[in-house]
C-alpha cells in the first residue's frame, strides 16, 4: 500500500482537528474583528538604484503599482506625493485617489520628472466599517 504524501497528511490532520471543534467556535469569534489590509507598492520604469532612491531619466514617468490584500475591490486608495531639494524638508506636492480594480490593484503615475528634485510617495487605505486603515512604506525616487 502506498503511503500518503506529507501534504495530504497535514491537510487530513487539520481537517480532523477542526471537525472536533464545537459548532461556531473560531469562526463566530472572529466575525466581528476588523482586519488591517496589507498595502504593498512597487515602482516601475526606473533605470538604476542609488542612495536608497529609484533613479529615472529626466522627463520620464514613474509608475507606482499598488496591491491590497485581502481583496477590497471597489474601495478607494489614496496616494500622497512629496518633494524636496537639498537643505529643504519634505513638502506635499499632490494627493490622489483611485478605485481598486477587481484584482484589488491600482496604478499611480508621476509624469515628466524634473532633474534636481527628490520625490517620495506612499499609499493609504482609509478605514471603513469593514476594515481598519492600512498603509505602504515610502517609495523614494528622483530623475538624474
Amino acid at each position: 500500500m502506498r503511503r500518503p504524501s506529507v501534504r495530504l497528511s497535514i491537510v487530513l490532520a487539520l481537517w480532523l482537528a477542526l471537525a472536533q471543534l464545537p459548532m461556531g467556535g473560531p469562526i463566530e469569534a472572529a466575525a466581528g474583528v476588523r482586519v488591517r489590509p496589507t498595502v504593498t507598492t512597487r515602482l516601475t520604469g526606473w533605470v538604476a538604484r542609488g542612495g536608497g532612491y529609484h533613479l529615472y531619466r529626466p522627463g520620464a514617468t514613474a509608475r507606482m503599482l499598488v496591491k491590497v490584500w485581502p481583496n477590497l475591490r471597489g474601495d478607494k486608495v489614496r496616494a500622497l506625493l512629496e518633494w524636496r531639494r537639498a537643505g529643504i524638508g519634505w513638502r506635499r506636492l499632490d494627493r490622489s485617489i483611485m478605485t481598486l480594480n477587481g484584482d484589488s490593484r491600482a496604478v499611480f503615475a508621476v509624469r515628466d520628472l524634473p532633474a534636481g528634485f527628490s520625490f517620495r510617495m506612499r499609499t493609504r487605505m482609509p478605514p471603513t466599517s469593514e476594515h481598519r486603515s492600512g498603509r505602504s512604506p515610502w517609495r523614494y525616487f528622483r530623475a538624474r
